[in-house]
């Protein structure tokens, strides 16, 4: 009768156990890792990919549990990864030359996002800015630590034009459409893909000054890790950029559906806005290099070439900084996911 009684009871713990677990969930599977990641710069269609792979269960497959806010840019970004106040962020490459030279701030690219830099000033075409020179003297807005901003006295410098004649207001990301509109300033700093937006915003057309034009070469956001993590935690490192490349590639490819997701998670998004800002951003996504070595490919050629021209454009001393000391390799190469091809 014992005997019997024993058995029962532990038959009805089990199942007891069991219903606890969640759907879809091993009993024994370990507790996620809980991930803080920033977006590279407010909310915006071009960052959906992130929200993707949480949507997916890519994350929760890799084994984290990600908390997402809202990036104030590359160099904050930059500094709250080397403190430890986020795991992983997108950051601007060029950037990120500048600022390890000058702070030696410990982190590095463990994944390149837009295989050329997206970095640009908007303006209303009604304004007659239509190239470089149309700069001098006017009022662009921008938060401190943007890449476009950072970025600024280079491209001006290879336009022609004297940096220190545009003057530069603060401004948070989610003002700039509205300062633009309402002609408080000339032009703001926004990646390309920001057209659809700022047009929507002001509901006029809107002109664009690509820094890609003076600039060919660049590379432009890439996923960083501290220097402390890539050395420590090389495993989690690999599946983190495995899953957020599997939110990249599918949010490319399928970018009304990201921007639903995105709707879902930001539900002040302009979903149709999103949608058309990752169809232009899979250009500079999805190069013939991401197409014969995969999403988040590390061009060699291109992250030496950034480093000269970031280096040179800043005036940095020779040797301060290397194209070595901005990404470390082996992530992508390991994690990149790659769907598998039908027999």
């Amino acid at each position: 009768m014992r005997r019997r009684l024993a058995l029962f009871l532990a038959a009805a713990a089990a199942a007891l156990a069991l219903v606890a677990v969640p759907a879809g969930a091993r009993p024994d599977a370990p507790a996620p890792t809980t991930i803080d990641y920033a977006t590279s710069f407010g909310n915006f269609g071009r960052d959906a990919y992130v929200y993707v792979a949480i949507e997916k269960g890519y994350m929760r497959e890799a084994g984290f549990d990600v908390n997402v806010t809202s990036g104030p840019g590359s160099v904050d970004n930059m500094k709250f990864v080397a403190a430890g106040r986020l795991d992983y962020a997108p950051v601007d490459i060029g950037a990120l030359v500048v600022t390890r030279a000058n702070e030696g701030v410990p982190v590095k690219v463990v994944s390149v996002v837009h295989q050329n830099t997206m970095s640009a000033i908007l303006s209303l075409q009604e304004s007659g800015i239509r190239r470089p020179a149309d700069l001098v003297g006017k009022t662009l807005a921008d938060s401190p630590a943007s890449t476009v901003r950072v970025l600024f006295p280079v491209y001006a410098r290879k336009a022609g034009i004297d940096p220190a004649r545009v003057t530069w207001r603060d401004a948070a990301p989610p003002a700039l459409p509205a300062l633009l509109a309402a002609k408080q300033v000339d032009g703001i700093g926004q990646f390309v893909v920001g057209r659809p937006l700022i047009s929507a915003a002001a509901q006029k057309p809107v002109s664009a000054l690509r820094y890609s034009e003076f600039l060919p070469g660049l590379l432009g956001i890439g996923i960083i890790a501290s220097d402390e993590k890539i050395r420590t935690s090389p495993g989690e490192v690999r599946r983190f950029v495995r899953a957020i490349n599997r939110g990249l590639k599918f949010a490319i490819d399928n970018p009304r559906q990201a921007a639903a997701i995105l709707k879902r998670y930001q539900p002040l998004v302009n979903e149709d806005v999103a949608m058309r800002e990752l169809k232009v951003m899979k250009f500079f996504v999805e190069t013939q290099g991401v197409k014969r070595h995969g999403i988040g490919y590390i061009d060699l050629q291109k992250m030496k070439s950034t480093t000269s021209v970031v280096a040179n454009g800043f005036r940095l001393p020779a040797g301060k900084i290397s194209y070595r000391d901005l990404y470390a390799p082996g992530f992508v190469k390991v994690a990149t996911f790659a769907p598998k091809k039908p027999r």
